[in-house]
């Protein structure tokens, strides 16, 4: 197989927001940094016997596992930080979507079940650093939808 020439950086990816279970997603890129990529996994049974050297394995359903979206904290209600703060504090349900190359109609789109944001972190203060504040909000997923 050749060396591929479609490689890509992340740097420009869409990240959108929809909140309530249902409707449009709404783009947060503006106001966030990053969004860190869930490990996928199955459950997994093993057992052995006294006839072989190695194990049966078998295979299960897929765990839930924990997605996590970073923001730059903002004081602006309709940004990121605000309204993923609101569906925190409200128990509503939240879906991501993102698109590796960016929103252009074509792309691979991934997108999280309606879920709740089940940790957040607030804000820091260090006055020894002029870093951006980036803050996280982490849910709890069970499936991604991948469209093409």
């Amino acid at each position: 197989m050749a060396q591929t020439t479609a490689a890509m950086n992340g740097s420009a990816f869409f990240i959108g927001l929809q909140t309530g279970g249902t409707g449009t997603y709404t783009d947060i890129s503006g106001s966030s940094q990053s969004i860190e990529m869930p490990e996928l996994e199955r459950f997994t049974g093993d057992a052995y016997t006294p006839d072989s050297d190695y194990g049966i394995v078998t295979f299960g359903k897929q765990k839930p596992f924990d997605l996590t979206v970073n923001v730059i904290y903002t004081e602006t209600t309709t940004e990121a930080w605000h309204v993923l703060e609101d569906a925190y504090r409200n128990k509503t349900l939240v879906s991501i979507k993102w698109q590796p190359a960016g929103s252009t109609a074509g792309n691979d789109a991934y997108a999280t079940n309606a879920t709740r944001i089940y940790k957040m972190q607030l804000p820091n203060g260090d006055a020894t650093t002029a870093d951006v504040i980036v803050c996280s909000f982490t849910l709890k997923c069970t499936s991604i939808t991948i469209t093409v």
